[in-house]
């Protein structure tokens, strides 16, 4: 059975929007990978919106989605981010894997990797806790 046009186009545009680079998808026989040349995300999604009190404050990242964490992209060993790394807004610190998709967990707020609360292969749903951001202005 071929993979519907209309498909591709809606996986792209949920990469675009994402912030990650590739997917690839296997399925009966079949296997699709898109590449996104440009991988900042056009729109910010209102997630990002900072939570944070003013002044350094701790900052929750939840997902957004329901599925099993995973710190690290599939392809390579070392985590997205570790504890007492700075990482800027929008930066991505983990990824939820929805059956053969995986959606970008995506800091809201500027700072330090405060610790990684979600364990590696962990079921999380919405509004799940992922990591801890000491959030700096």
């Amino acid at each position: 059975m071929p993979i519907d046009t209309s498909e591709i186009e809606r996986l792209a545009k949920i990469l675009e929007h994402s912030g990650i680079a590739s997917i690839e998808i296997e399925e009966n026989g079949q296997s699709l990978k898109l590449v996104m040349e440009d991988t900042q995300p056009s729109v910010r999604p209102p997630s990002l919106v900072p939570t944070a009190l003013p002044g350094d404050a701790a900052v929750i990242v939840k997902a957004d989605v329901a599925g099993i964490f995973v710190a690290a992209h599939p392809w390579r060993a070392k985590p997205f981010v570790e504890p007492g790394q700075c990482i800027e807004a929008g930066a991505v610190v983990g990824l939820v894997k929805i059956g053969l998709l995986y959606a970008p967990v995506l800091s809201p707020a500027t700072g330090f990797v405060d610790a990684i609360i979600a364990e590696t292969g962990a079921t999380v749903g919405y509004g799940s806790p992922i990591v801890s951001v000491q959030a700096t202005a």
